[in-house]
């Protein structure tokens, strides 16, 4: 069969036209998720093409390629901000392929199957992990399996007026069993840019080395990869970061798994690899505050780790207690003096305005983060992603949201939730003025021109100034 994958625009005015701030610091970087999914699609004997409109969108040339490709099949995935624009996606290759199927997955499907089936674009939901459900309901369409829908796990369909939502599917044990990411079906790493400042040399890979996440975090979505924490070997990721510098010309790794240092024997076996590569390869990650120590910093500095993020969320215990960190404030700012003394770069997430946000907790956060020796620290504000321990709590108090709009944490115009602390324009005025206060410091501003290392890193940090002097 012919399948055509899609990540939806991010933000068009062809699709949705939805305002956005901090233009310049949109994270471009490839879908993991599809190439995984295109990977295993092909393994499987099907023909597939990968098109990223979040990279870049152009409904003409878009539509031509619909038609001449005449997908059987095509697949959306869609978050809770794109949403609207999966919609739209899914609509435009309906109406130009009017027989192609329409399967949709992602975070917000998970969470919200009957609300998105109900929009009317898709004729299935894969829920949760995709490669095994999407590959089993491929070869459902195309009669190769003698079975019912209603046998294959893990899916959501319509059924008559009623939404028919089959068992889970168990998620997927052996990540190594899995093909690597299918990167030459996705346009070349050359046309990405990740967020400004977060990298020193493009092109830049990403990589996941695990998945599942066993935190209890209240805002944070774990339906897709669910709380068992699941681990590649190292073997298994050296393969993948050698096949992403010697074949698609990838100059930085970062790996974009929040629990990359989870397990400590992996991140020695993977530091050990890494210090075996000639020329020596930069790279970041994600981690927790909870899993570090300053030896293991200290040896991952030594293997070419050059910047880490932390999400510390708040400069408030009480904040963090509700927002379920199991973290304190004097925690958090020993894991980013260990970072700094380790000799590595240190970003920061912040998470403003949730439920439990004053005037005087956003003060503390934003005196917090002004008294930690941050490289940069991202002011988000919060959003209750269906799916999440708070927005079930909310939604049980009576709160409808209306995810069409401000669903982007970067979005500081439209609101999703304003905390009951604050009007909507003290809201606004609150999350602009973090930035200000943190980033428009002389101290810190001659700081940063003086941690400059590569020409890609000056330019990306211009970038990152601009929108700041925007707000």
């Amino acid at each position: 069969m012919r399948i055509l994958l899609i990540d939806p625009p991010v933000m068009t005015e062809e699709i949705g036209g939805q305002k956005q701030n901090f233009k310049g610091v949109l994270n471009k970087i490839p879908s993991l998720g599809l190439a995984y999914l295109a990977a295993v699609t092909r393994n499987a004997g099907h023909q597939v093409r990968i098109c990223d409109c979040a990279l870049r969108f152009d409904r003409n040339k878009f539509v031509r390629m619909v038609r001449e490709f005449d997908p059987q099949v095509a697949g959306v995935t869609a978050t809770t901000p794109t949403l609207p624009n999966a919609v739209g996606i899914a609509s435009l290759v309906r109406s130009v392929a009017s027989e192609a199927r329409i399967i949709a997955g992602g975070p917000h499907v998970t969470a919200c199957p009957a609300d998105s089936l109900a929009t009317g674009a898709f004729d299935f939901v894969v829920i949760g992990e995709g490669e095994e459900t999407f590959v089993e309901l491929l070869d459902f369409l195309d009669g190769k399996k003698n079975v019912s829908l209603e046998q294959v796990a893990g899916i959501a369909f319509r059924k008559g007026r009623e939404v028919a939502v089959t068992p889970c599917r168990r998620r997927i044990e052996d990540l190594d069993a899995l093909p690597l990411p299918a990167r030459e079906l996705l346009p070349p790493l050359k046309n990405y840019q990740p967020t400004p400042a977060s990298y020193r040399q493009l092109p830049l890979a990403v990589i996941m080395t695990s998945r599942g996440c066993p935190s209890k975090c209240g805002f944070c979505d774990r339906a897709v990869f669910g709380e068992k924490f699941r681990q590649r070997s190292v073997e298994n990721v050296m393969a993948e970061v050698e096949e992403a510098v010697g074949r698609y010309g990838a100059r930085e790794i970062r790996f974009f798994d929040d629990t990359f240092t989870m397990d400590p024997r992996f991140v020695e076996g993977i530091c050990q690899s890494l210090r075996k590569l000639k020329p020596r390869l930069p790279w970041t990650c994600l981690t927790k505050v909870l899993s570090v120590r300053p030896d293991m910093l200290k040896m991952m500095r030594d293997a070419g780790c050059w910047q880490v993020l932390f999400g510390l969320e708040s400069g408030d215990d009480f904040v963090l207690e509700r927002l379920g960190k199991c973290v304190n404030a004097e925690q958090n700012r020993n894991a980013v003096l260990w970072a700094k003394n380790a000799g590595l770069s240190v970003r920061a997430d912040f998470l403003v305005g949730s439920p439990w946000e004053t005037p005087e907790s956003f003060n503390r956060t934003v005196q917090f983060a002004k008294s930690l020796p941050l490289d940069f620290a991202h002011f988000n504000k919060f959003v209750p992603y269906p799916g999440t321990e708070i927005y079930k709590e909310l939604a049980a108090e009576g709160y409808r949201f209306d995810f069409g709009k401000g669903a982007y944490i970067n979005n500081h115009a439209d609101f999703v939730y304003v905390p009951p602390s604050f009007t909507r324009e003290q809201y606004a005025a609150m999350l602009n003025q973090a930035y200000r206060e943190f980033y428009l410091r002389p101290g810190y501003l001659f700081s940063r021109l003086c941690s400059i290392r590569t020409p890609d890193e000056f330019w990306g940090n211009l970038k990152g100034a601009f929108s700041i002097a925007a707000l």
